[in-house]
């Protein structure tokens, strides 16, 4: 399972500075074959700096596949891609 890329991410405005909400569809590599499910998720800012970020999938794709790798590794993607500025 890997993840491949985020497309139209979009970011939407909330009022609160240190928690930012997205909607993105991710395109996934699962058991050889293209799967692509909308997304939203949460990267909050912590007083500490630190991130928390959480991910809401629409799995009905992704009924053959456990939803917590899949999770973890667009958690892992999320947070690589931010920490490049890739984000809007």
């Amino acid at each position: 399972m890997k993840v491949l890329e985020l497309r139209s991410i979009q970011r939407e405005e909330f009022g609160l500075y240190y928690r930012r909400t997205f909607t993105a569809t991710v395109i996934l590599d699962l058991l050889s074959k293209t799967v692509e499910a909308p997304i939203t998720f949460i990267i909050e800012t912590s007083p500490l700096g630190t991130k928390t970020i959480d991910v809401d999938i629409d799995a009905n794709n992704l009924l053959n596949y456990p939803s917590l790798p899949v999770t973890t590794a667009i958690k892992k993607y999320i947070q690589e891609l931010d920490s490049q500025g890739g984000l809007p």
